[in-house]
């Protein structure tokens, strides 16, 4: 009964989340992992139990946001690619219909689950119109492909979580200690990092980096992040001749802090739930 209370009150906490294309998300804040005492009075984690995507409701599939806004002779969308009934995979469960242990897998830090990063320059949809003209080109930024594959994850979705020895489900008291504290120094970074692209965008980058750099020994998955964040944004910077550029790079730069940020609340709070479990069996962390 105890489980099933934690998990009702985990799928009531919804919030909706949009670096690129609104989803409808568990709040990583929210999150429960359920423990049970063993016979040896240890206090184990029980297996996780498949738990229903709220964003597609357990099908795996919903209807593509990205092309909505693109006129009816677009020809190419990066999500749906145009077919019939611009059905998509859900981003959330990776179009599975169940989430995955958070123990153990957790959203891209790059793309939120979307498997690419959207081009801001055109908006997905690939194409242009310059000077007033009738006719469309193709964006100079993704060069009509609307979006940019994920190099983080490579397109899966879904990397590792925080990487603690023997693994973050076991690591001991002084591990999840020294990387929350890490973890928590970085999201106060994050949340104060407010890109506002144009002349500043560069410098940004590299400040965006710099936070990212400061917990890459307990995220291997963020060790990836820099070079794809800066390709990301040197792409990006292929729009600097058209109007609104720096929106442009404001909002790629802010796409990626939130799937970042997202990421980091996730793992910060599957650490916390994993201090409860070793403190429970007299782990305390002092030496």
């Amino acid at each position: 009964m105890k489980l099933v209370r934690l998990l009702s009150l985990f799928v009531l906490s919804l919030f909706v989340v949009a670096p690129a294309v609104a989803q409808k998300r568990f709040m990583p804040e929210k999150m429960e992992r359920a423990t049970k005492v063993d016979d040896y009075a240890t206090t184990q984690w029980v297996e996780w139990a498949e738990l229903k995507c709220p964003n597609c409701s357990g099908t795996g599939k919903v209807k593509c946001q990205v092309c909505e806004r693109f006129t009816e002779d677009a020809t190419n969308c990066p999500d749906c690619k145009r077919k019939e009934g611009h059905e998509t995979v859900c981003h959330v469960c990776a179009g599975k219909g169940t989430i995955p242990d958070p123990l153990e897998k957790a959203p891209c830090p790059g793309c939120l689950g979307a498997s690419y990063l959207l081009c801001m320059v055109c908006a997905g949809g690939g194409q242009l119109k310059v000077d007033k003209a009738k006719r469309s080109s193709d964006c100079p930024a993704c060069r009509g492909a609307g979006a940019f594959k994920c190099g983080v994850c490579n397109g899966e979705r879904f990397v590792d979580t925080a990487t603690l020895k023997p693994s973050l489900a076991q690591a001991n008291a002084a591990a999840l200690l020294k990387a929350m504290a890490a973890t928590d120094q970085a999201l106060k970074d994050i949340e104060a990092f407010s890109p506002a692209g144009g002349d500043k965008a560069r410098k940004e980058v590299k400040a965006f980096i710099k936070i990212l750099e400061s917990v890459q020994g307990f995220y291997a998955p963020l060790k990836k992040l820099p070079k794809v964040f800066e390709d990301y944004l040197s792409k990006t910077y292929a729009g600097a001749g058209f109007q609104g550029h720096e929106e442009h790079e404001a909002r790629a730069m802010g796409t990626v802090k939130q799937c970042t940020e997202y990421y980091l609340k996730l793992n910060r709070r599957m650490m916390e739930l994993a201090l409860k479990r070793a403190e429970a069996n007299g782990d305390t962390g002092k030496k």
